[in-house]
């Protein structure tokens, strides 16, 4: 007696479905969720460079990553505020002082919160914030 031919789908070929709509899906939600930074493309400030030479580095812009430590000015707000921001790079640690202007309206400083600061460096080796973003 002949064999009659199998209709219907195996249960391999659904593994196989449901393994290329996982991957689908899951491509998909990585592209609609995906974290973009806003200052890709501005340049790591090296902190060994900056406390050799800061006058070098004057005017140009440069992304810095770290903790704020403490409010070291005393004057009042309205002609800026200046922070230290602890810079972690491996196993040390170097504190460098962030210039905030009085006409920045972005985010509330507080201490002991980590930041990404977009900084010019200033003639007199301040670093002054552009923008800033809590991370």
């Amino acid at each position: 007696m002949p064999r009659r031919a199998q209709s219907g789908v195996r249960p391999a070929h659904w593994l196989g479905l449901i393994v290329i709509l996982a991957v689908i899906g899951g491509g998909g939600f990585a592209l609609m969720n995906r974290a973009t930074d806003p200052m890709t493309g501005i340049t790591e400030l090296r902190t060994d460079e900056f406390l050799e030479n800061a006058a070098a580095l004057s005017g140009n812009i440069y992304k810095i990553e770290g903790i704020v430590d403490d409010r070291l000015d005393k004057w009042r707000s309205t002609e800026g505020r200046l922070f230290s921001v602890q810079i972690s790079e491996g196993s040390s640690s170097t504190y460098l002082p962030v210039f905030v202007p009085p006409d920045y309206q972005g985010t509330n400083i507080q201490r002991g919160q980590r930041y990404t600061f977009k900084v010019r460096v200033q003639e007199n080796g301040v670093l002054e914030v552009i923008e800033l973003l809590k991370v």
